[in-house]
């Protein structure tokens, strides 16, 4: 347990230590919020809207405002599951360091069992990535504050906080597989970039999955963006959704959540939100698995 607390604290404090890279773990969110302010926010209201109007008595000005309202937490919810990847993407960018500086090499012949190794790293990340998220949330709430959107409620919040714990342990054991396997800082920051330029796809952000190809479905449906990011705007748009299909004919609400990603399908089948949240446990539980295995083998090979 002292070895694992001592690895956990080491670990963190070289991440907040180093400001340029807290920044750099939050660039995707502030790209993400520029893009939804200029850009992808009108295209969504309008369409939403346009489908909105073709209900006889519908399409006016509260309806106008809860749409933009809707979309503004529909992006939101993809922010936080993409910033829960780019924060433990910075943060194991010590760890990478440490290879290359040969000191990551002085803390594997410690006479610590590779679990609790594994544990410490990826207890620290996720640490470090609930607590950014929570930041995030709270800088997403005073937007909406200021754009005159009300508050989540109560129960909403409890959800997204248990949600963000989930969301922050699955990137944190993905991210730490990739950083036992690669070796060179050039590497690492290149998944950097490919990460930044492909989350915002993978988690059906940018863009609604309703409007991608079919193909383009079944891959995002290979990676675990899109099952966080569904299962957060299951939850903070629930309210919004509410109070904007009341008096519509339920097909509506099903249809549109189709479309904008809140429910997910494989073929024909529903994905519940268990099954969703089961998919997310199983990845994060398998690369601390896969990881501890690789770094076994690698210490019996460097004897």
């Amino acid at each position: 347990m002292r070895s694992f607390l001592a690895i956990n604290r080491r670990n963190m404090g070289l991440y907040f230590r180093d400001h340029s890279a807290v920044f750099f773990s939050l660039l995707s969110m502030l790209i993400i919020i520029m893009l939804m302010v200029f850009f992808l926010g009108d295209v969504n209201n309008s369409e939403l809207i346009s489908a909105i109007k073709l209900v006889p008595g519908r399409g006016g000005d509260f309806d106008l405002e809860t749409v933009k309202h809707l979309n503004f937490l529909w992006v939101c919810a993809g922010i936080i599951t993409v910033n829960a990847s780019t924060v433990t993407h910075a943060f194991y960018s010590n760890m990478i360091k440490d290879r290359t500086g040969n000191r990551l090499n002085s803390l594997l012949v410690m006479p610590v069992k590779r679990t609790a190794f594994v544990l410490g790293y990826i207890s620290g990340a996720w640490l470090t990535s609930v607590l950014m998220s929570i930041l995030t949330l709270a800088a997403i709430e005073i937007i909406g504050v200021a754009k005159s959107n009300p508050l989540l409620p109560v129960e909403t919040h409890i959800a997204v906080l248990l949600l963000i714990m989930l969301n922050s342990f699955v990137y944190s054991a993905l991210m730490f597989f990739f950083a036992s396997v690669i070796k060179s800082q050039s590497a690492w920051s290149g998944i950097g970039i490919i990460l930044g330029t492909l989350a915002g796809f993978l988690g059906g952000i940018y863009f609604p999955v309703g409007s991608m190809s079919s193909t383009m479905q079944k891959i995002i449906m290979c990676f675990p963006f899109i099952y966080g990011t569904s299962l957060f705007r299951k939850i903070m748009l629930t309210p919004v959704e509410t109070s904007l299909f009341d008096g519509m004919p339920d097909m509506i609400r099903t249809e549109v959540d189709k479309t904008m990603g809140m429910d997910l399908f494989i073929g024909k089948n529903q994905l519940s939100d268990p099954a969703k949240t089961v998919i997310l446990i199983a990845v994060g539980a398998g690369f601390i698995v896969l990881s501890t295995m690789y770094l076994t083998l690698a210490k019996k090979r460097d004897r």
